[in-house]
């Protein structure tokens, strides 16, 4: 799939950067550090802003970010705290927030996360009918699925209708991170076309932050400043890894 000027899907994975800050002057002054250093998507972590329950804020800093973009991808995800967010949310007022992004044009990518709402193809149908492209995920912050299991959340997602899938896993050994690689490979095989995020988080997990271009995932994470997740390596690093793997693949 093509987004602005950059294609998802295939390829050296995308380097998306987070923004995980309260304030509101924070949040613009993080996303500029971030484009300006060469992120190729922004990922602002709405459940870390201090007055996310208020629509009026948001809306505000939303065309503002979608300026401080420019070619850059703008992708808004709230993260719940079942999932390793910041913030408690009702589904309600999740779904309203989701709905509202959508409704906004603002948004080049709006993450939702399936295992938490009832009904998440229902809700990501009505989504696309407003325009929006959405990126279903799925967290296990405790433990790495069976490898199988692993492949059916994938495939799921896909059945769902979300136009990427995300999945990431907490490794307990480096069996775990090549579990995540296998079905992230095998995903990718059965259905080359669909733009798959994958990654194990975590120190043992760090391999597969960089090795997407080999086993299928699109997209990683990368730090300017503050983390979202463990396991997140610095942008420059991880633009240096993914040149060398992508001299190693010509």
């Amino acid at each position: 799939m093509q987004i602005k000027q950059q294609t998802v899907g295939t390829g050296r994975p995308l380097v998306c950067v987070p923004v995980v800050e309260i304030e509101e002057n924070d949040i613009y002054n993080a996303a500029e550090f971030a484009v300006a250093a060469g992120a190729q998507v922004l990922e602002w972590r709405m459940d870390w802003f201090a007055q996310i329950g208020c629509w009026n804020r948001v809306k505000e800093i939303l065309p503002r970010l979608q300026q401080t973009c420019g070619k850059v991808i703008l992708l808004c995800t709230f993260r719940s705290k079942p999932q390793g967010g910041e913030q408690e949310i009702s589904q309600q007022a999740y779904l309203e927030l989701l709905l509202n992004i959508a409704g906004s044009g603002q948004a080049d990518l709006l993450d939702v996360e399936v295992s938490e709402i009832a009904e998440p193809s229902e809700i990501i149908r009505s989504l696309h009918s407003l325009g929006q492209c959405v990126v279903g995920s799925r967290h296990y912050f405790t433990h790495t699925p069976e490898t199988g299991e692993m492949l059916e959340d994938l495939k799921d997602m896909r059945h769902m209708g979300a136009d990427i899938g995300k999945l990431a896993v907490m490794p307990r050994s480096p069996l775990d991170v090549l579990g995540l690689l296998e079905a992230t490979a095998k995903m990718k095989e059965t259905y080359p076309q669909y733009p798959l995020v994958t990654m194990a988080m975590g120190g043992l997990g760090v391999i597969s932050r960089v090795s997407g271009e080999i086993f299928g995932s699109c997209m990683t994470f990368a730090s300017v400043g503050k983390t979202s997740a463990p396991g997140q390596l610095p942008l420059q690093d991880v633009r240096g890894i993914l040149d060398k793997i992508s001299e190693s693949m010509e």
